[in-house]
């Protein structure tokens, strides 16, 4: 039955991850980062160092991910400051990973959480205007592949 609810799980998220506009992907990046970190924090709570890797290791791969989907030639200011909290709270988890001390999991729940929120406030306008600049920059690359490639 648990193997059951595991494989449902998955393939709803997958499910929400193949229609999801990339506003609403990065929204569930966030929130898993999120969950994957208090996951962790009750596992060290509980005295569960398998559970707490684990769930340290998706914590920092969605860090990972979240940093690396940064749009670096647009705006490099925003994109260095974005990129330097990223690294600071991979760092911290990789720390807390062999130190276990809790207060640090709130520390880092406290950078990540407001952004989760604002970027949930996002008006609709400012997605579409960020969906039509990324179709713009694909396209672009699109074509400039298409001519190398001639």
């Amino acid at each position: 039955m648990r193997k059951n609810l595991q494989t449902y799980r998955q393939v709803n998220i997958e499910s929400g991850i193949l229609a999801s506009d990339p506003h609403k992907i990065i929204l569930m990046m966030f929130d898993g980062a999120l969950m994957s970190i208090a996951e962790a924090k009750g596992a060290i709570e509980r005295k569960d160092l398998a559970i707490k890797s684990k769930s340290l290791t998706k914590a920092i791969n969605i860090l990972c991910a979240l940093r690396d989907s940064l749009d670096k030639e647009s705006q490099p200011e925003i994109s260095s400051n974005f990129e330097n909290l990223y690294n600071y709270c991979i760092d911290t988890l990789i720390e807390l990973s062999t130190s276990l001390e809790l207060s640090g999991f709130d520390e880092i729940i406290n950078f990540i959480k407001p952004l989760r929120d604002e970027w949930s406030k996002m008006p609709e306008s400012a997605k579409q205007e960020g969906i039509s600049l990324l179709n713009e920059k694909n396209f672009k690359q699109d074509q400039a592949a298409a001519i190398a490639g001639a």
